[in-house]
């Protein structure tokens, strides 16, 4: 009987080669149905495995949450729509992201429209200095980031591309790299897989 594979794929092994933090258990399958134009049998088996960059709390709640939705039969590739999450914002009259709306609902709640600074009041009285920190992910989330505790990002907890709503209780703050690598790396990871095809989640501890 032959072996599953519990490790990514060799290339991912090699030396100097980055290393994923997802990848298909059952990937070959993937790509032979589609070389072949047939439907391959089953679910998609996504492998999710922490990184040293990562975020390790983030990762593992992330990991927990799709572990469970797949068990749960939630999960499935979903059709790939960048304007998919593009809501009419009142605020600017413009056509934005939920998730920066999101984030800057976040940062409105925490300095009160931006009346609050850290100079005024104290941690008990002033959002803004109990929650300097947050806010000072929050604001760093919107530009470029290089590494882990730079920032944050509003987070699909069921990702998009597994089939999750683009809604207000489906997101919450993560760390922005992890977020973004991770979120990658499911993308790849799902290239060959059909949309419409179940998704089940192994996470390597």
């Amino acid at each position: 009987m032959a072996r599953k594979r519990t490790s990514p794929p060799r290339q991912t092994q090699a030396k100097g080669a980055r290393v994923v933090s997802a990848y298909l258990e059952n990937a070959d399958v993937f790509r032979t149905a589609k070389s072949a134009g047939t439907k391959p049998k089953g679910p998609a088996v996504l492998v999710l495995k922490n990184r040293p960059d990562f975020d390790r709390r983030d990762f593992d709640r992330k990991a927990r949450d799709l572990q469970r939705l797949g068990r749960d039969g939630a999960l499935k590739k979903a059709p790939s729509d960048r304007d998919s999450n593009k809501v009419y914002d009142p605020s600017t009259g413009k056509r934005r992201t939920r998730t920066n709306i999101y984030r800057d609902r976040m940062i409105r709640s925490l300095t009160k429209d931006g009346r609050l600074t850290q100079d005024m009041g104290t941690p008990e009285t002033n959002k803004y200095l109990a929650n300097k920190n947050v806010v000072e992910r929050l604001y760093a989330g919107k530009g470029p980031i290089t590494a882990r505790g730079q920032g944050y990002d509003p987070d699909h907890i069921q990702e998009l591309q597994l089939d999750g709503t683009d809604t207000y209780d489906n997101l919450r703050p993560m760390d922005a790299w992890t977020n973004r690598q991770l979120g990658s790396d499911i993308s790849v990871a799902l290239r060959d897989v059909p949309e419409g095809t179940p998704v089940i989640v192994k996470v390597i501890p």
